[in-house]
């Protein structure tokens, strides 16, 4: 393992989920969140609790790179591509699937995060595939 790029790559993958997640969420979704304000916490309330999602996000980046990392093949962006893929559908989509019986939320809000996850995680695999990489043999 090349330590020095996984823990830079898992540092832009910490600061890419971040800001992904805020516009999948904050700006995208919030429309429909706020729809339901019996199930989300107020403004107030999640900038109180914002370390835990950060926190959430750091072990996710740390993680989901030292994975990756495992079973690295050096087979360049169509690897993180995959990756991405594999981690969105194993993690997120089933995740996704199994909150709706056991919380509220709404039928809109898992197709949403259904489609919306693996496109993340995919971007991330991606963005940490690119970050790691060999370098090229001179």
């Amino acid at each position: 393992m090349n330590t020095g790029r996984y823990v830079i790559g898992s540092i832009v993958v910490f600061g890419f989920l971040l800001v992904i997640n805020w516009l999948f969420h904050g700006v995208l979704l919030s429309c429909w969140y706020n729809e339901s304000p019996e199930i989300i916490r107020s403004d107030y309330g999640s900038v109180a609790n914002v370390i835990w999602m950060l926190l959430g996000f750091l072990i996710l980046a740390f993680g989901f790179c030292f994975i990756f990392v495992k079973g690295y093949e050096n087979k360049g962006i169509a690897e993180g591509f995959r990756y991405g893929l594999y981690i969105g559908i194993a993690f997120c989509v089933s995740t996704s699937l199994i909150h709706y019986p056991v919380f509220p939320f709404p039928g809109k809000w898992i197709v949403a995060w259904v489609i919306g996850y693996p496109i993340i995680m995919i971007l991330a695999g991606v963005i940490f595939a690119a970050i790691y990489k060999r370098p090229a043999v001179q």
